[in-house]
């Protein structure tokens, strides 16, 4: 007789992140890439996933001292990866990005849009100053980046950009309104942009992933009560963790999706499916 599996069943070890040369498929190998808010948290997972899959990776990032280690442990590990202090909110941070990856590797083919903060509050309380914040960094950040890579992939006369919404741009959670908003910006921002460089074969998706383990979410989950509420709207029981996220974004980067643009693709846990 078959039983149901559990949460813990379904879960895949959150501490099994794997060699950089294990496994590898070598699909993006020749590539470059650039992941912002690549040195912690899914974007940690999405650095070192296509380093694997042998991309030159580029940690666009404004942690120093995180995007340093993880650079230094990929290059230990067999691969090749550049650690760049970025601060997405910037224009000129951008720009300097972009061409500190070609200046290194000569060109860029995929930018992965990752990073992002969150500030919990209460409609009621959310001041300008951290609706502006979130919106420069979640949206902003995501434009700035994209012109700065975009001339690069159309002189390639290809490219790929992956967008990184969330969960909650399409179900709500209390508390997290700006955070919400700025996701939501990016359906329209990814199919905006997929629709203008599609003569340039540059092809422009968005991954929406759901609740994820990582240090910001568990931050935005401090109270105890509060994370209950939020796995129990999990029909898989459980929250999501960064290795999780990583074929999605995968797929978007590589070949396979050659034929597939202005997309999203969601990994929920089953969230939406019984909304």
């Amino acid at each position: 007789m078959y039983t149901r599996a559990s949460a813990t069943d379904r879960i895949v070890d959150p501490e099994r992140r794997g060699d950089v040369k294990e496994a590898i498929d070598m699909r993006l190998e020749g590539k470059v890439a650039v992941v912002t808010g690549g040195a912690a948290g899914i974007g940690e997972a999405y650095s070192i996933g296509m380093a694997r899959e042998g991309a030159k990776v580029v940690i666009a990032d404004i942690d120093e001292k995180a995007g340093a280690q993880l650079a230094e442990r990929i290059n230990a590990e067999g691969a090749t990866a550049l650690f760049v202090p970025t601060d997405v909110s910037s224009k000129a941070d951008a720009e300097t990005m972009a061409q500190r990856t070609v200046d290194q590797f000569g060109r860029l083919d995929v930018l992965v849009n990752n990073a992002s903060i969150l500030d919990a509050q209460p409609v009621e309380e959310i001041t300008e100053e951290m609706w502006d914040r979130q919106m420069a960094v979640n949206a902003k950040g995501t434009i700035f980046c994209s012109q700065a890579a975009i001339p690069i992939m159309k002189q390639n006369k290809r490219g790929k950009i992956v967008n990184i919404s969330s969960i909650g741009a399409l179900a709500a959670q209390p508390g997290l309104c700006a955070y919400h908003s700025t996701k939501a910006a990016i359906f329209t921002i990814t199919r905006s942009f997929a629709a203008e460089l599609i003569d340039w074969n540059i092809q422009v998706n968005a991954v929406v992933p759901g609740t994820t383990s990582t240090g910001m979410a568990e931050r935005a989950m401090r109270d105890p009560a509060f994370k209950k509420r939020v796995v129990d709207t999990i029909p898989m029981g459980r929250l999501g963790n960064p290795q999780e996220l990583l074929g999605a974004v995968l797929y978007f980067s590589t070949d396979d999706s050659n034929y597939c643009t202005g997309q999203t693709l969601i990994v929920d846990g089953g969230v939406l499916a019984i909304m």
